[in-house]
């Protein structure tokens, strides 16, 4: 797997993000965390971009509980998209 299909991985079915964060935007992240190699700063970068898409849904209509709950099936992608990206024999930094 590389870099691009991580994205496309951890972005799928991810509409209601997109149109509220923007694909750039969103893209930009998911990249960010693809490419960062050291699994807990990953992990760091992932959490506050789950926090955002929170806060970004619920002030676009959707209910908190909804928000947390597409959060959470984002979160579940990226990270493994991520674990795809950088086999368990990769070095942390």
């Amino acid at each position: 797997m590389n870099i691009e299909e991580a994205v496309t991985a951890a972005t799928a079915w991810s509409g209601a993000l997109l149109s509220c964060l923007g694909q750039p935007v969103v893209a930009y992240h998911v990249t960010a965390i693809m490419r960062e190699a050291d699994k807990n700063h990953a992990r760091q970068m992932q959490l506050a971009l789950v926090r955002r898409t929170i806060e970004a849904l619920v002030d676009d209509g959707l209910e908190g509980v909804e928000a947390e709950r597409f959060a959470s099936q984002f979160h579940g992608r990226i990270g493994s998209a991520w674990d795809l990206l950088h086999p368990a024999g990769d070095t942390q930094h």
